[in-house]
């Protein structure tokens, strides 16, 4: 062989190793694009689902309070039970937001770590 075709063949085979690495990188930084897109489409999933349980149990106890309400004879009875009904809905509201709270703050921790895990895999294949 010529020294103009072994350079050739050595350009070519280096260009295809090149490109090869590349290729397995980006099939690393798209998988590890979708595995964060995945933990953050589960913490919101996780988060719609309590808000969606806040909302048919404050519509239940709407209902509730409502019946009680119309049950009430007279205004001093009525104005005792809706009273009762607000003061209720106070600390129910209270529990549900502190609930809501802490489970962001979990969602927040899982979605920040499988961010983390994300950039690794990404910054390592990028060097």
């Amino acid at each position: 062989m010529t020294k103009k075709t072994t350079e050739t063949t050595d350009t070519m085979e280096k260009s295809q190793e090149y490109f090869t690495t590349q290729i397995a990188n980006s099939k690393k930084a798209v998988e590890s694009a979708i595995e964060y897109n995945a933990a953050v489409f589960k913490g919101n999933e996780t988060l719609a689902r309590k808000y969606y349980e806040n909302y048919v149990s404050n519509v239940a106890a709407a209902f509730d309070g409502f019946k009680a309400l119309n049950k009430t004879n007279d205004v001093a009875e009525f104005y005792k039970v809706a009273t009762s009904n607000a003061a209720a809905a106070a600390e129910h509201l209270s529990d549900q937001s502190k609930g809501v709270v802490e489970l962001s703050g979990k969602v927040l921790k899982e979605t920040g770590e499988a961010g983390r895990l994300a950039y690794s895999k990404g910054f390592a294949v990028s060097l």
